[in-house]
């Protein structure tokens, strides 16, 4: 029998973790036939055969999208100080 099941993972992006996020589910769950993107921010839609584990689910993918923010938290999130007239702190 198949079987959907929405998951929202907190911090992920669709934009940028979407590939390597179904790409693990699809390698680590053989039951998992299907990973599809939404536009609801961080979830995703999976079909499955079998049980379902939204449980292991999100543990493999806790730190899909967290490596790439803490290695380099500035530049990865494309981040740009602009001078504004009057902003002391602009660099």
């Amino acid at each position: 029998m198949q079987r959907l099941s929405r998951i929202t993972v907190p911090g992920l992006s669709i934009e940028r973790d979407f590939t390597a996020a179904r790409r693990r589910l699809m390698d680590e769950f053989p039951n998992i036939e299907e990973v599809v993107a939404t536009t609801a921010p961080g979830t995703l839609v999976v079909l499955s055969t079998g049980p379902e584990d939204v449980d292991g689910w999100l543990e493999a993918l806790r730190g899909v999208g967290a490596k790439r923010r803490t290695s380099a938290p500035g530049k990865l999130l494309g981040l740009r100080r602009r001078r504004v007239p009057g902003d002391d702190f602009a660099a």
